[in-house]
């Protein structure tokens, strides 16, 4: 005999209240997933919190890298980092509100919250309910653009000011004075590779002993350096690898105690080092291009320009006595021992003037085998004397390639009212007289109008 019930025979063995309880139960348990479901795609956390702020119920099983079960009774505002608004704390309801709370590994992570409150039969305060969605890489991104965008209106500016500075050496004092304020810095300097220490060739205040100790070494080899975080006071060096003499280094400092450097500092510094260093590459070029065109390049002199230059600005200050120097045997020497040896005598009397020279005084090769020096402050007698210790030096040199040179003298005083060109001119006729008459001598010339 068959005994096998048939699905059509089902209805008729299963009681009606069963099957409405399984009826019920399956019910249940879609809604139940439904909920998960649309939850799960709404939101990457779902919470309620008692009266005290402590969660009740979280989904799903792991939030943030906790697990839900080591958080329940825990109190919501624990989890906070910064010291905003507690939103916990809100008996309201927030849709979309920012907030940063630490992950299982102490890491921050952005959440944005939307919280409902929670009544009690008697209508009193019973807790929240709400729901998170994680935005750490969406606040990220736009906290890196805003910064972006704050560094580049920063670097914008500084180097407004920079385009706008009449001289490159007010290009790198204004630069360095915004990048000072910009960053809260101490001080911040323009460093170029020297022995043993390095030159400080712009600066806003006077660079700490220890830094410039510090950075000897590393600026020589082109390294950059930092300081740790935890050090004492934040240092940063970075260097703008030009050539030689265009290579140099940004130096900025904080005080003792100071903020470390973030990213966004060090990106700035860096950028500012680039500029900087072109801009005092191209004056420290400036100046030597200006040097060579102002040295006469056998003995290091000031070159003739040069001196009638720096001759009218001393003309319109004190007294002083001029000096015309000629060599009565730079011929003779190019004729018998080779124009080496007439070089050589033109530098030992370059040095003869560089040694009896005194500070204010300005000693220049006029050209060919002529020499002038102006002696600051001098009257008829120094002027005399400087002549004698030339020519006791001169008398000096060893040997038959020793210069030997003639002098006129000329004493000016600034009420003669006596122009540069007549000075030049009778310190020129004192010397053709000396040569004239007494080589290897001194001749001191007419008083002046």
């Amino acid at each position: 005999m068959n005994t096998a019930l048939r699905p059509e025979d089902w209805s008729v063995m299963v009681p009606p209240a069963a099957a409405a309880s399984a009826a019920l139960h399956g019910a249940l348990l879609e809604s139940r997933q439904r909920w998960q479901d649309l939850a799960g795609l709404a939101a990457d956390l779902v919470f309620e919190t008692d009266n005290a702020g402590r969660f009740t119920f979280l989904w799903p099983d792991v939030a943030l890298g906790h697990r839900a079960a080591d958080l329940l009774g825990r109190r919501a505002d624990s989890l906070l980092l910064g010291a905003g608004p507690n939103p916990f704390a809100q008996h309201r309801t927030m849709r979309g509100h920012r907030v940063w709370m630490a992950d299982a590994q102490g890491q921050p992570r952005c959440l944005a919250l939307s919280l409902a409150p929670l009544a009690d039969a008697r209508g009193g305060h019973a807790g929240l309910r709400g729901a998170a969605h994680d935005v750490t890489a969406q606040e990220t991104a736009a906290a890196s653009a805003a910064a972006g965008l704050r560094r580049a209106a920063l670097l914008d500016s500084l180097a407004e000011a920079v385009r706008h500075a009449g001289t490159a050496r007010e290009a790198l004092d204004f630069g360095l004075a915004g990048l000072r304020d910009a960053l809260g810095c101490a001080g911040a300097a323009m460093l170029v590779p020297a022995d043993p220490l390095p030159e400080v060739a712009a600066t806003t205040m006077a660079v700490p002993p220890a830094l410039l100790q510090h950075t000897a070494a590393t600026l020589l080899a082109g390294e950059d350096w930092l300081t740790s975080p935890d050090a004492q006071q934040p240092c940063a060096v970075l260097h703008h690898h030009g050539r030689p003499p265009a290579a140099s280094a940004l130096a900025a400092w904080r005080d003792p105690g100071g903020r470390a450097w973030d990213a966004e500092d060090l990106a700035v510094l860096r950028s500012m080092a680039a500029m900087l260093g072109a801009v005092l590459g191209f004056d420290r070029m400036q100046r030597e291009l200006e040097r060579q065109a102002s040295t006469d390049p056998l003995t290091g002199l000031a070159n003739r320009r040069a001196f009638l230059d720096a001759l009218e600005s001393r003309l319109r200050g004190n007294a002083g006595a001029l000096v015309f120097l000629d060599l009565d045997n730079l011929k003779p020497l190019n004729d018998q021992h080779g124009h080496e040896a007439g070089d050589a005598a033109l530098r030992a009397t370059a040095r003869l003037l560089r040694g009896t020279a005194a500070p204010g005084d300005l000693a220049a090769r006029f050209g060919g085998d002529e020499f002038i020096l102006w002696i600051a402050g001098a009257d008829q007698a120094a002027a005399i004397a400087r002549a004698r210790a030339l020519l006791d030096g001169a008398a000096q040199q060893p040997g038959d390639r020793a210069p030997r040179f003639s002098l006129g003298l000329a004493a000016w005083h600034p009420a003669s009212g006596e122009s540069a060109a007549r000075l030049l001119a009778r310190a020129d006729a004192a010397l053709y007289d000396a040569k004239r008459h007494d080589r290897g001598g001194w001749r001191l010339a007419g008083a002046g109008p």
